[in-house]
């Protein structure tokens, strides 16, 4: 199948771009160049801005796509050129995530809103642009879900490559050699999915005719202090000790160790039982995606811990 990929260098991208060359496809990445590092797969690229509706257009002609995976959507502008450039009968799947749901909302303004697990029926948010960011996945699935589009609302992606640095938190303070780190409560449960299995599930609808929105997670969450505590033993640094601290002191990054008040827990069993996805062991995928991270730590990580210190002397 000829597929065109709009953003396929980083993180989820990438693991998309492996997963379907390794199946045969003929791919065409469409991105601005900016990030195009080594080790990609030897695919074509069209680096073409695609906010440019009538570039992308152009770029993606020749090609013929047969289908399009939209990683870098985000918003109606993105979206609206996207859809723009392709004709009727492309196969869409937009890459979306769980912040669409009213959930998102509550974390981010200390309500409790919704009962759980989160379904694809639970309420979506009605606030938009949280926090400033130039991001609404609730614009892109807009303009997708009536063009019969295959949505995929993903938990928080962990995995090799990770630019959010979801291990973070606990990482760098193993690199430098920590033994007491502080915690909060500790209860937050915040559904994850593992790259590779967001490739996996690409692929899956790839194969059929799925309209509608998915929900991508593992089926099992960690609280946060277990995932602090199985990132620990991933890592080889099961003799760290994890402190209990009242959450008001706890340094920024540790935020999410302490109590909130709007769990963001995913039901993943329509993707389970529609797809046919089944996602990997999660042992397995978070051990390696901590070796990786710890041999291929961020350039930024901050090597400051006078936060830490305040509250553990």
């Amino acid at each position: 199948m000829r597929i065109a990929i709009l953003g396929g260098t980083r993180f989820i991208g990438r693991a998309v771009v492996e997963r379907l060359t390794t199946e045969g496809h003929t791919l065409l990445v469409v991105h601005r160049g900016d990030h195009e590092p080594s080790g990609l797969p030897p695919v074509e690229h069209a680096h073409v801005d695609r906010h440019d509706g009538a570039a992308l257009a152009a770029a993606l002609k020749p090609f013929d796509p047969e289908a399009l995976v939209d990683i870098s959507g985000m918003n109606a502008a993105a979206a609206d050129a996207a859809l723009g450039a392709v004709g009727p009968a492309v196969k869409l799947v937009a890459i979306s995530s769980c912040d669409v749901y009213r959930a998102y909302d509550g974390v981010h303004s200390d309500r409790t809103t919704d009962a759980l697990p989160l379904t694809e029926e639970s309420p979506l948010r009605e606030r938009r642009f949280i926090d400033g960011s130039q991001y609404e996945n609730l614009e892109m699935e807009e303009r997708y879900l009536p063009r019969g589009a295959t949505v995929l609302r993903l938990g928080a992606v962990y995995g090799e490559h990770d630019y959010q640095t979801r291990f973070e938190f606990v990482l760098r303070r193993v690199r430098a050699g920590r033994k007491r780190i502080p915690v909060g409560s500790g209860q937050f449960l915040f559904s994850r999915v593992y790259v590779g299995d967001v490739a996996s599930a690409v692929s899956l609808v790839l194969t059929g005719d799925f309209p509608g929105a998915f929900n991508l997670a593992e089926p099992s969450t960690a609280p946060y202090r277990l995932f602090a505590e199985q990132i620990l033993a991933a890592a080889d640094a099961a003799d760290v000790e994890l402190v209990r601290v009242r959450d008001e002191l706890l340094p920024e990054d540790l935020s999410l160790t302490g109590t909130v008040d709007q769990h963001l827990l995913v039901d993943s069993s329509k993707a389970r039982t529609v797809l046919g996805w089944t996602p990997a062991d999660p042992a397995g995928t978070l051990l390696t995606s901590v070796r990786w991270h710890l041999a291929n730590p961020p350039t930024d990580a901050s090597d400051d811990f006078s936060a830490d210190d305040a509250v553990l002397d």
